[in-house]
């Protein structure tokens, strides 16, 4: 598994860091890493509202012949980060493992 982190200037090397431990430690607990051909995780800097700046977070995963996205902001790059990290941690993206998801009793 490749992990590749990309920030803009304004992006510390210290949040790049956190962002790469945090990107490789969650993959690992939520996918099988040797399907994971490259993960590629963005920092941006964004305007918000009038004057309001956030940061942007997009990670980019491909895993086999798949490509999944995530995309979630901030106040601050470590917010960004974590929003995302949240987001693949609890499965609101599409798993490819293909388990089936326990069928509901039909109302009778």
């Amino acid at each position: 598994m490749r992990i590749e982190v990309v920030g803009e200037h304004s992006i510390s090397q210290q949040a790049r860091s956190y962002a790469e431990y945090r990107l490789f430690a969650v993959l690992s607990q939520v996918v099988d890493t040797g399907r994971v051909r490259h993960a590629r995780l963005v920092l941006r800097r964004t305007k918000h509202r009038r004057d309001s700046e956030g940061v942007s977070c997009t990670v980019t995963i491909e895993i086999e012949s798949d490509i999944f996205r995530i995309r979630t902001t901030g106040d601050h790059p470590y917010a960004a980060i974590n929003r995302a990290m949240e987001r693949l941690s609890d499965g609101r993206w599409p798993m490819t493992d293909h388990q089936p998801r326990p069928q509901r009793a039909a109302a009778e």
